[in-house]
């Protein structure tokens, strides 16, 4: 579908679901930034009934996903906004791929800005600009980990148990919430896709599983773009497709491996800073999970997860022709996490070509 087609049938849709036919909109759909795997869209309606009486954001997947994520991530996110945590409320969760062309979230738009947004823009800023920025960087890093600390630490002391009843309640198999049935589905993936350059990694899962830890809920993509303030005040945590129910490592583990490897695009005298840095944040926000060997190595296996998890979506994405889909599906994004997992493990995995 083109753009034009999916506000044509967006509105259409909502039209047929509010049962108000001369339903409008007040701010035309307008694309947001994220979204590796799905189209995400900021709009609002005009003399809209609740719950769409306010901005709203359209999330709307690959017709290629399994149909139930967009249910999952919707009771995800309703569940825990119920129990008090900042996640946007979802208000349509679409399985069919008809109405829009895929499964899609329609859900509140939460206030505020993306925490450590400035880094971002070292991208696309003049030299002047970009020497501004680093200026203010140990400003930036203080309330980003500030920030980031809270939101991590508010998810992981809700009740898990309260959360998978609430979840189950929606229709979701809780054993679908567990790592467990994560790794099932990787495993199944590296088969079901002939991706044997990635068994060792599954080999080394399988066998150094660490000790089980008090299970808690995990985001698993925990990011600080993830993560929305307004005034120093946070504000919200978006995107929700891979939350589990594991060990607290699950949610530390996976962003040191996400900084240490997710391509950057800034200049070249910038970049190997900005890794640095990227990689000190992830090295002092996981202090919170500990410092013990049972940490560290607990630390090590998420971030080994991590990365075979970012491999075997850019080969499911080769293998279904999506060649452009996703942020690691580059010869660097992939070389990031070979080498990622070389250096954790003294593995060497490999992919086919694109």
């Amino acid at each position: 579908m083109t753009h034009e087609d999916i506000v044509r049938s967006l509105l259409a849709y909502l039209r047929s679901v509010t049962a108000c036919p001369n339903l409008g909109y007040d701010e035309a759909p307008t694309r947001m930034s994220g979204g590796f795997d799905a189209t995400i869209l900021r709009f609002s309606l005009q003399s809209a009934p609740d719950p769409f009486s306010g901005p709203l954001v359209l999330r709307l997947f690959q017709a290629t996903v399994d149909p139930q994520r967009a249910p999952r991530e919707g009771a995800v996110q309703n569940a825990l906004a119920e129990l008090g945590y900042p996640a946007p409320r979802v208000f349509v969760a679409e399985a069919r791929i008809e109405p829009l062309g895929g499964p899609f979230l329609i859900m509140e738009r939460m206030p505020g800005r993306i925490v450590g947004s400035e880094l971002e823009n070292l991208s696309i800023k003049g030299l002047g600009q970009t020497l501004n920025i680093l200026r203010q960087l140990p400003r930036i890093r203080r309330e980003v980990l500030r920030l980031w600390d809270e939101a991590q630490t508010r998810l992981h002391a809700i009740p898990a148990k309260a959360f998978v009843e609430l979840v189950a309640s929606a229709g979701i198999p809780p054993e679908n919430l567990s790592f467990a049935s994560s790794f099932a589905a990787q495993r199944a993936f590296v088969e079901q896709f002939g991706l044997t350059g990635l068994r060792p990694a599954v080999d080394w899962l399988t066998a150094n599983t660490p000790r089980k830890s008090t299970a808690v809920i995990c985001h698993g993509d925990f990011h600080s773009s993830n993560v929305l303030a307004d005034n120093g005040r946070l504000t919200g945590v978006i995107d929700w497709v891979k939350a589990t129910i594991a060990d607290p490592a699950f949610d530390y583990g996976a962003v040191m491996a996400i900084l240490a490897t997710v391509p950057i695009r800034v200049p070249a005298g910038v970049h190997r800073m900005l890794r640095a840095l990227m990689n000190n944040l992830a090295r002092t926000h996981s202090r919170q999970c500990g410092t013990t060997p049972e940490t560290e190595a607990a630390l090590r296996y998420y971030q080994v997860f991590n990365c075979l998890v970012q491999l075997v979506t850019v080969g499911k994405s080769r293998a279904q022709g999506n060649l452009t889909q996703g942020a690691y599906n580059s010869p660097v994004g992939v070389a990031n996490l070979v080498n990622h997992v070389h250096l954790l493990t003294g593995l060497n995995l490999t992919l086919p070509a694109s």
